[in-house]
């Protein structure tokens, strides 16, 4: 017996401005693939630095 996968809706947009990708039933996030590597540098950018004394 097979397991069953968990799958998002269909139809599903790429939440990333201006982006017309539908998003594939097994992504469950809400970025496409391209966006979400995007998004994810963009964060790190935005995390401050801390100087260690």
């Amino acid at each position: 017996m097979r397991k069953k996968l968990e799958t998002s809706a269909k139809d599903r947009h790429c939440m990333f401005p201006g982006c017309k990708h539908i998003l594939s039933i097994y992504n469950h996030e809400i970025y496409c693939h391209v966006h979400r590597d995007q998004m994810a540098e963009e964060q790190k950018l935005k995390t401050p630095y801390h100087h260690r004394s």
